[in-house]
Parts: C-alpha cells; sequence; structure tokens
C-alpha cells in the first residue's frame, strides 16, 4: 500500500490556510444527490455560481495563497460543497465558504503527485487522492495515513478526473486523453466502462453533476466559455455560458483542478534534430523562458502573461527548481515545464554518465516542485550539444528544443542591451512558428531583467501583427 512520507516544511502561505482543526463527523447525503456548479479561482480569490449561467458570482472569497493546488468537495459529509487547496504534499480543507483558516489540514501523498478527491466509499464525505504515473492511491478518510485503495487506470501522461459516472454514490477514476473521455465504474484497476468523445484536445477538462440527477459528466472549458453535458455519451453541449475569463483557473464544485501533466513519450520525428521553428504555417510564437540564475524578473513575467490571457513554455534547471520552490508552485498551476539540465553545465564536456546526470535528476526536481514532466521537452545549456549528447538526450525520451530567435535580453545593459533591442529582435525575426529565447533571471553585473521589462511591449506587438501566443508542449 502506499505510505505517506514525512511532511515536507511548512511553506510561506501555510499560516494563512490555518492549522489543523477537529474533522467533523455527519453522516448525510451523498453529494451525488446535489448539482455541482461551476467556479474559478483567481489568485486566493473565489467566485463560485450557485447557477450554470453567465451571471455574476453569487458567492466570493479568499482562501488559500497564490500557486496552491485548488479543490472543492463536501470535507464533512454535511451536503454543501467547500474549498481545499494542497501545497507540497499539505492539504488545507475548510467547511465553509468563506474566507478564513483551514478546519482540517493533514498530509498525503508526495510533491509531484497531481491530487484528486472523491467519495471513494460511497459514505457522503469527500476525501484526498493522488495519481502517480498511471497508479491511483485514495484514501476515505480526512486524516494523514496510508492509502486504503490502490489501483492503476489510464497512463501516465493522461489528465485525470474522478465522478460518479454511474450514479451509485461512489466516485471512480476517468481519465481524458485528447478529447476521449475513458471513465470506469469501479475503484479497481482495468478497462474503461464508458469512452466517449467530447470537447477539443486543448480544451480544459471539468467533470461534474450537472443536472443534479446523481450522475457526474462531462464539461470542459474553452477561454471563459463553459460547455457541459448532461450524459456521458458524445453529443454536444447541453448547457454553454460565460464564467470568469480566460486565464481564471476553472474547476467544479466538486472537483480538483484538471490541467496537462506533460510525460509525452519522444516523437519520431523529434529524434535525431533540434526544434528551432515550430512546425507550423500559422501564425503562431512560442514564447520560452529559461531559469537557471534567480528568479528576479518571474514576478513582471508572470503578471504581463496573466493580463495578456497568454501562454508559455518554461525550461528549469534543477538547482533553480530546488532553490525557488515558491516560484516552481506559481508556474505549475498554468505552465508546461520542459528540462534544462540539473547545473547548466556544457553538457558536451561531461562525460555519458554525467549527462544523463544532469537530465535525470532535473526531470526528478521539476516532477516534485512543478507536478509536471517534463519529458519530452529539453533544452541545451548554452544551445551546446554534438551528435553524442543529443544521443543521450533522445534515449532518455527527450527532444532538443532550441530557438529561432535569442532576444539577448540576458546580456543586461551593461551589455549594450535594452529592452528595445529585445522587442526588435523578437520582430525581425517574427514568423509562423517562430520559438523565442527569454530568461527569467537579471544580468548578474547591473541587475537588469530586460526579458521582463519588454514582455508587455513584445505581447501587444505580435497581438497587434496578428499572431496568437502557443506553448512548445502543443508541438511535442
Amino acid at each position: 500500500m502506499f505510505a505517506v512520507p514525512a511532511a515536507v516544511g511548512m511553506d510561506p502561505g501555510a499560516a494563512s490556510r490555518g492549522t489543523t482543526g477537529r474533522l467533523k463527523v455527519s453522516a448525510q447525503a451523498a453529494l451525488a444527490t446535489t448539482a455541482t456548479r461551476p467556479l474559478i479561482v483567481r489568485g486566493n480569490t473565489w467566485y463560485v455560481r450557485d447557477s450554470l449561467s453567465s451571471d455574476p458570482a453569487t458567492t466570493t472569497f479568499s482562501y488559500g495563497t497564490s500557486g496552491d493546488l485548488p479543490m472543492s468537495g463536501d470535507w464533512d459529509g454535511n451536503g454543501t460543497l467547500t474549498p481545499g487547496v494542497v501545497a507540497g504534499n499539505t492539504w488545507y480543507l475548510r467547511n465553509s465558504n468563506t474566507s478564513g483558516i483551514a478546519d482540517i489540514t493533514l498530509t498525503y501523498g508526495s510533491r509531484g503527485d497531481i491530487p484528486i478527491v472523491g467519495d471513494w466509499d460511497g459514505n457522503g464525505s469527500f476525501t484526498p487522492g493522488v495519481v502517480r504515473g498511471d497508479t491511483w492511491y485514495l484514501r476515505n478518510s480526512n486524516t494523514s495515513g496510508v492509502a486504503d485503495i490502490a489501483l492503476t487506470y489510464g497512463s501516465a501522461d493522461d489528465r485525470p478526473v474522478a465522478g460518479d459516472w454511474d450514479g451509485n454514490g461512489t466516485f471512480t477514476p476517468g481519465v481524458v486523453r485528447g478529447d476521449t473521455w475513458y471513465l470506469r465504474n469501479s475503484n479497481t484497476s482495468g478497462i474503461a466502462n464508458t469512452t466517449l468523445t467530447y470537447g477539443s484536445a486543448g480544451d480544459r477538462p471539468v467533470a461534474g453533476d450537472w443536472d443534479g440527477n446523481g450522475t457526474f459528466t462531462p464539461g470542459v472549458m474553452r477561454g471563459a466559455n463553459w460547455y457541459l453535458r448532461n450524459s456521458n455519451t458524445s453529443g454536444v453541449a447541453n448547457v454553454s455560458f460565460a464564467f470568469g475569463n480566460a486565464c481564471d483557473i476553472g474547476l467544479s464544485t466538486a472537483s480538483t483542478l484538471v490541467r496537462e501533466r506533460g510525460g509525452r513519450p519522444l516523437a519520431a520525428s523529434l529524434a535525431g534534430r533540434h526544434m528551432t521553428v515550430l512546425p507550423t504555417g500559422a501564425k503562431v510564437v512560442a514564447l520560452t523562458f529559461d531559469a537557471g540564475a534567480n528568479a528576479a524578473g518571474l514576478p513582471k513575467i508572470l503578471n504581463a502573461l496573466q493580463n495578456a490571457c497568454a501562454p508559455a513554455t518554461f525550461f528549469l534547471t534543477g538547482t533553480w527548481t530546488n532553490a525557488f520552490p515558491q516560484d516552481t508552485r506559481l508556474l505549475r498551476l498554468r505552465y508546461p515545464t520542459g528540462n534544462h539540465s540539473f547545473s547548466h553545465p556544457d553538457l558536451t564536456t561531461l562525460s555519458d554518465a554525467a549527462v544523463r546526470d544532469q537530465i535525470l535528476r532535473t526531470q526528478v526536481a521539476v516532477q516534485a516542485g512543478a507536478a509536471y514532466d517534463p519529458r519530452p521537452m529539453f533544452r541545451f545549456p548554452f544551445g551546446a550539444s554534438d551528435a553524442r549528447t543529443l544521443s543521450i538526450v533522445n534515449a532518455l525520451g527527450y527532444a532538443s528544443i532550441n530557438w529561432t530567435v535569442d532576444t539577448l535580453g540576458w546580456k543586461g545593459n551593461s551589455g549594450g542591451q535594452s529592452v528595445s533591442t529585445v522587442v526588435n529582435r523578437v520582430l525581425a525575426n517574427l514568423r509562423p512558428g517562430e520559438i523565442v529565447l527569454m530568461h527569467v533571471g537579471s544580468n548578474p553585473d547591473d541587475g537588469s531583467t530586460l526579458d521582463a521589462d519588454a514582455l508587455p511591449t513584445v505581447l501587444s506587438a505580435l497581438s497587434a501583427r496578428g499572431y496568437s501566443l502557443v506553448t512548445v508542449a502543443q508541438f511535442t
């Protein structure tokens, strides 16, 4: 069975979530008899709708801190769905839709697991679960401890969802792969009982009992638009509405955040070469940010991306990931993260074993810190590679992701660069599929953060020229 490791150190946001409260014990009707509703999380502010409509939120409150993974469930079995967050492997659950501290605090799973919640035993209370690779570890009480149920289902790169798919009162696994939903009706290993197509591969899946009939069914978010279906069959939406904006985190009042988690296999077309431009003729650009030195420019970068609702891809070194755990947590909510080696050496100067160590140590660090498997995205430090190192990278399941243009913002003002030169280099090399290399850190000599400072202008200039933003992960 699944043993929970010792709790990680308390994070800076723990005080705002509160300490352990007494678990209320009440056995009431299971959630499956009550319709679920959409909610959005913006920063640490929660907006909940009491109906399936485009009206403003009926309930608004603050809970958790930025970077926490949000969820919602009936933690005490009283029939009311309330918020929870996970930071590391610590769960903070609140029993009312109001601002305040956690009523329940527990440790479960490991950093890097995918949290998922449900009523696994049909007793009316939601409890924790985690997905690690293709293995699900489910616990039947809101206390620290080992898994009560362990099963394998789906694949390591699927998006896990949970729900009462057959209306029998018990939550069971499901996965979304592209636009196909595979739903199982028991908490055992096996094949899907129901398979259907719904939404598109780029949508954000969300599941709920939208019509209150006791059965969970699919939904998707596409930008700020929600499309919900009332049966577990392929077809069109029964209900659609706008709620929130395209940059909000959306989920149902009875689910966790469902996001892409990486770990895709290396495509044969990406082996033996370096990707310097995305394979598309569409007017799209991929902004990529390398993080290896410090995080001085990250607040400006995340603010600019959020304001523009712009996707991006981050390449993290293992040392940066370990040194900046809170910043890594901020990335895990929205952005695919690639592998940029552990300590940023010139890999061509290292032995085969040392090259592998640089890559595999970073893979572990990024999965733990960002809850994202960086495969198959790898970026060589300095862009330095040869046939030997590329072969090692490919053998470990990674493609080499280079760039179309380096903004040179990392050189700083002391290196003759400026905000204008950064913007001009992006636009001078503009073409469909352009991959832009930028950096998260500051120049070590003058402290400038030119890429971060230039980003708002870059975003508006690309939009003005009819270009939209994509992630590298969409093309690997």
